[in-house]
């Protein structure tokens, strides 16, 4: 079974930001779960649209935090964002109709672009910070991890 936690490279040094990557991460373990004991239905589809509500608000939190630090490259990024949301999207739509294999080889594609997207999207933000001479990045974020629960 794949690796669905975070490393230490994968820290932003933003509480929230950094909860909300682990949060999508174990949902992504609970879908795998399911993917791997064959099991499909409305249980498989609840957790699969809590994952895609949890990126949804995830990038929003993230967006509007790198609007206030007025980031340079922050279309590029949201593209990034919207890109992924399109592949899952994609990956929701046919869940039902592809084998566990396909469906585990999708999700490990998901897992291992969001982990790849931290390291080298969302660490500009934390080197932006660094570079501002700035206190850490608990900028005012409405969605708090526990509101994903």
């Amino acid at each position: 079974m794949e690796n669905f936690s975070l490393s230490d490279v994968h820290f932003v040094g933003n509480e929230v930001l950094d909860s909300q990557h682990a949060l999508i991460l174990r949902c992504m373990a609970n879908v795998s779960e399911y993917l791997f004991s064959g099991i499909k239905g409305q249980d498989l589809l609840e957790l699969v649209d809590k994952l895609d509500a949890y990126c949804k608000l995830h990038f929003m939190d993230e967006e509007k935090m790198m609007e206030k630090m007025n980031l340079i490259g922050i279309e590029r990024h949201k593209s990034q964002h919207a890109m992924f949301i399109m592949r899952l999207m994609k990956a929701i739509g046919r869940i039902e109709e592809l084998s566990c294999k396909n469906n585990i080889e999708e999700l490990n594609f998901l897992k291992e672009w969001f982990l790849e997207h931290i390291v080298t999207f969302d660490k500009e933000y934390t080197e932006c910070r660094f570079r501002l001479n700035e206190t850490p990045l608990n900028l005012a974020i409405e969605t708090k991890p526990s509101e994903f629960l």
